[in-house]
């Protein structure tokens, strides 16, 4: 576990600066005009700026990172939680799988119901009320893909051919995301900046996040590999188990 720790950790800082690099990439043009109309509105207020635009992006940069290795950690122990669960022999394509499995479930589904709105944007007194919304769209999606792993784990003890079963529990998640999506309530807060720019906030930070999953998933994958003393590189073969002990 210990190793594992050690991989997930250095992953999600890896994965913590590539998701701080797109943003300020892809996504600072966006924050700074977003920024740029709160400033507005604050100085017609009277207000005055706290912290600079250099210290804010300082700030943002620690915050991925921090960000980065605390889902690293956790990432870690679920993998050697559910690893001997999974089919496949390598920890490569395991560590790809449950990223993407990551992605879908924390990033994706809460983004349809929820996507996130640049500086700025919605009424201050709501925060509590859309950050108990948004969590609450997270836990449905945390069930939607628990429901879908238990079924495909029950079709396949039951012999289920794979044609049969993959339908079948992808129907599932898919109806189950529906229904949340449909009936768990929204935000009815206003966004008062200008379409665009708020949907370039929300792909920049969908991007971001992206970026993170898949630079985690490979790094920890390679990290993996070499914890069970094999090349990243190296073609495993069938019949022959990859997966490293709970104890690494």
């Amino acid at each position: 576990m210990r190793r594992a720790l050690r991989d997930g950790a250095l992953a999600g800082l890896v994965g913590g600066g590539t998701l701080a690099l797109v943003l300020l990439a892809v996504g600072e043009d966006a924050i700074n005009r977003a920024i740029a109309l709160e400033q507005a509105g604050d100085r017609a207020a009277g207000h005055d700026e706290l912290f600079s635009r250099g210290a804010q992006q300082a700030g943002g940069v620690l915050a991925a990172l921090l960000w980065g290795l605390a889902l690293g950690l956790v990432f870690a122990v679920v993998f050697v939680a559910v690893r001997r669960r999974l089919t496949t022999t390598s920890d490569w394509w395991a560590s790809i799988a449950l990223s993407a499995l990551a992605f879908v479930t924390l990033v994706l589904v809460p983004f349809l119901k929820h996507p996130p709105n640049p500086p700025g944007v919605g009424d201050p007194d709501s925060i509590g009320r859309r950050t108990l919304l948004w969590l609450l769209m997270l836990a449905w999606s945390a069930v939607a893909t628990g429901a879908a792993w238990r079924a495909g784990g029950r079709l396949a003890a039951r012999a289920v051919p794979e044609h049969l079963r993959v339908p079948a529990v992808v129907g599932l998640y898919v109806v189950l995301v529906a229904l949340g999506l449909a009936l768990l309530p929204a935000s009815t807060d206003a966004v008062d900046v200008p379409a665009t720019l708020a949907w370039r906030f929300r792909l920049a930070s969908l991007s971001g996040t992206a970026a993170y999953w898949a630079v985690f998933g490979v790094v920890f994958g390679w990290l993996r590999l070499s914890a069970a003393g094999r090349s990243p590189f190296a073609t495993v073969r069938p019949g022959h188990s990859a997966d490293v002990s709970p104890s690494g």
